[in-house]
């Protein structure tokens, strides 16, 4: 992408993260974005399909900074899950409208698309314990779902648990299925 595309695709995520800070998703309008970024509609439709399609890069962007920089996914499940709700509280505010407004599927969708494929990258084709009896579908959808809910349950209780407290508890409720 060239450096001019890149500069408006980070003005319309900017533009967007500032506005889930102080409105409803539902009532966030491309128009809305594209006034607040100062870019013209046909730039916004050539980045992005549609506010859906903002609101999947923007969940995508919070969960890709539990990789590495070379695209590795860390190795360490807990660093994994710790990196992920560490963005979520840094946008907590955002997060926060989204998990208790219009967005609220959209955000679940897009936040277990992504931690399914995180968890396809991580989790072994053959793991031990009751995982490996599982269909490999189902047990991605469950670890991606618990984590939906786990996220869903922080907001709510309007991030007031400690995100390394988080972050072990929900690796508690998984882990019996690998050992």
């Amino acid at each position: 992408m060239d450096a001019r595309k890149e500069k408006s695709r980070a003005a319309i995520v900017a533009a967007f993260s500032e506005l889930l800070g102080e409105e409803d998703y539902g009532k966030i309008t491309v128009g809305d974005v594209i006034t607040r970024a100062h870019v013209g509609r046909a730039t916004f439709y050539g980045l992005f399909k549609s506010k859906d399609d903002l609101l999947s890069e923007l969940v995508s962007d919070i969960c890709a900074h539990a990789l590495d920089d070379d695209g590795t996914p860390l190795d360490d499940p807990l660093v994994q899950v710790e990196h992920i709700l560490n963005n979520l509280w840094e946008r907590r505010q955002g997060v926060r409208a989204l998990v208790a407004g219009a967005g609220s599927r959209v955000f679940a969708d897009c936040l277990r698309k992504t931690i399914m494929s995180r968890a396809a990258e991580t989790v072994s084709a053959d793991p031990a314990g009751p995982a490996g009896t599982m269909d490999r579908s189902f047990l991605l959808h469950h670890i991606a779902s618990s984590f939906v809910g786990m996220v869903q349950w922080w907001a709510w209780h309007n991030f007031q648990a400690d995100k390394a407290d988080v972050a072990k508890d929900y690796l508690s409720a998984i882990k019996p299925l690998f050992s």
